[in-house]
């Protein structure tokens, strides 16, 4: 159900939002839940509150740190030409480009293509359950500003094209056989598509809101990991 967006009058006590399309002002909110909000004015989505976003974001991403395990671990591609053959991991790159000398290409592809998943699981993880807590709010900002900087360098996408043009490019060359890293590394893409598509900052944010509201009024509340927004 789509619920339109209000244009919110000027005022020292309210907050505003700008439409990220056409820039219009509007009364912050958040949708409610299972709904979305869209601009009166040129119909872009504002914002969606899907149900059970922070528990659906943190078992996502625990189970992208799992399928991480055997990704990093195992085999991706191996290559035979005739007597020769070779199994490549998702460390050989990295560990070529450190022993030819390009440091500062191996420390880029290691960052976009290990770190930067992994920290982002990571923090996702740690801002669902962190959030269900008030004394760990700032933490928990902090973690949030971490992961929208990460959100642009975890580049699992174009290593998976690097993989398939391998797989086109060298398949005429000798043979060419998938791996089971291969498969829980294309299972972890999928898991870090469908993290980006349920997790929902804005409901981290209400979350944290009603933990320190209930705190200021004496009633703390037990800590979940259920969307109440």
């Amino acid at each position: 159900m789509q619920v339109p967006q209000t244009p919110g009058q000027s005022s020292h006590n309210q907050w505003m939002r700008a439409c990220h399309q056409c820039d219009l002002l509007l009364t912050r909110a958040l949708a409610p839940l299972g709904q979305k909000l869209i601009c009166p004015r040129c119909g872009a989505t504002l914002h969606r509150n899907m149900a059970r976003s922070i528990a659906h974001t943190a078992a996502l991403s625990v189970s992208g740190v799992l399928l991480f395990i055997p990704t990093a671990t195992l085999p991706l591609l191996e290559f035979s030409l005739f007597s020769f053959g070779a199994e490549n991991t998702l460390m050989n790159g990295v560990q070529s480009l450190f022993a030819a000398g390009y440091i500062w290409l191996a420390s880029l592809v290691l960052f976009c293509s290990v770190v930067a998943p992994l920290g982002k699981f990571l923090l996702l993880i740690f801002v669902c359950w962190g959030s269900a807590y008030q004394r760990l709010q700032r933490p928990v900002a902090a973690a949030l500003r971490w992961y929208e900087h990460l959100q642009e360098w975890g580049m699992l996408d174009v290593y998976m094209l690097g993989i398939l043009v391998a797989l086109v490019k060298m398949s005429d060359l000798g043979k060419m056989s998938v791996e089971p890293g291969l498969y829980c590394f294309v299972a972890m893409m999928v898991v870090a598509s469908a993290v980006t598509v349920a997790f929902d900052p804005e409901t981290v944010w209400a979350r944290m809101a009603r933990r320190r509201e209930n705190a200021g009024a004496g009633n703390p509340g037990t800590p979940d990991l259920e969307d109440a927004s």
